[in-house]
C-alpha cells in the first residue's frame, strides 16, 4: 500500500480539494476498508451547502473491500482480507442501554452535540486522527467499533451503496 493515501476534504462551503493523507497502522483490533464507492445522500447536500467548522472527508454510506485487517478484528467482524463489505456511518460505545439492545443508531457517541466532536463517517474532522473518516477518499478506517455487514461480490456496487441509504431511511421511520 502506498505510504500516502489521497481523499477529497472539504474544506469550507461549496469548496473541495483533494489532500494526501498518511497511511495509518492498522492494528489487532481495526482495519482498513479500500473504498469501492461512496454514495451522496440529502445530508451530503447539506453538509455540501453548509459546512461549518474544521476540514472533514465526506461520504457515509461505503462500499469496499477490507485492505488491511487486525486479528481481533477479523474474528470479532467474521471477515478477512478481500472481503467485500457495507459500512454503517455510526461508531456506537457498544455499551450504553442503547447499545446493548441494538438501537447504536440512539447511543450518545454517536449524537452530534453542539461542541462536542464525534466519530461518525463523512463528518468527523480530518484533524481526528487517523483522519480518514469519509468515503469520498482512497481508504476508509475502520477502528473497533465499526459496524460492518459482508455483502458478496456479485452486487454491484452502485446498489450496495443505494441498499445503505434505503436502510437508514427505514431505520428512522422504524424508530
Amino acid at each position: 500500500m502506498a505510504e500516502k493515501l489521497f481523499a477529497a476534504t472539504q474544506i469550507g462551503a461549496r469548496r473541495i480539494e483533494v489532500r494526501e493523507y498518511p497511511a495509518p497502522e492498522v492494528s489487532a483490533g481495526d482495519a482498513l476498508l479500500k473504498v469501492e464507492i461512496a454514495g451522496i445522500c440529502g445530508s451530503d447536500i447539506d453538509g455540501y451547502e453548509r459546512f461549518g467548522g474544521e476540514p472533514r472527508i465526506r461520504g457515509h454510506e461505503n462500499v469496499g473491500f477490507i485492505a488491511k485487517i487486525g486479528a481481533e478484528a477479523s474474528k470479532r467482524w467474521g471477515i478477512k482480507e478481500g472481503d467485500r463489505v457495507v459500512v454503517e456511518q455510526y461508531l456506537p460505545c457498544g455499551t450504553c442501554r442503547w447499545c446493548r439492545i441494538g438501537e447504536y443508531r440512539l447511543c450518545d457517541q454517536t449524537d452530534k452535540l453542539p461542541g462536542r466532536t464525534i466519530l461518525r463517517y463523512g463528518n468527523t474532522p480530518v484533524s481526528v486522527a487517523p483522519s480518514l473518516w469519509g468515503g469520498f477518499s482512497q481508504y476508509l478506517y475502520l477502528p473497533s467499533n465499526a459496524i460492518l455487514h459482508k455483502i458478496p461480490s456479485h452486487v454491484p456496487a452502485q446498489q450496495a451503496a443505494l441498499f445503505v441509504s434505503l436502510a437508514n431511511g427505514m431505520q428512522w421511520v422504524y424508530l
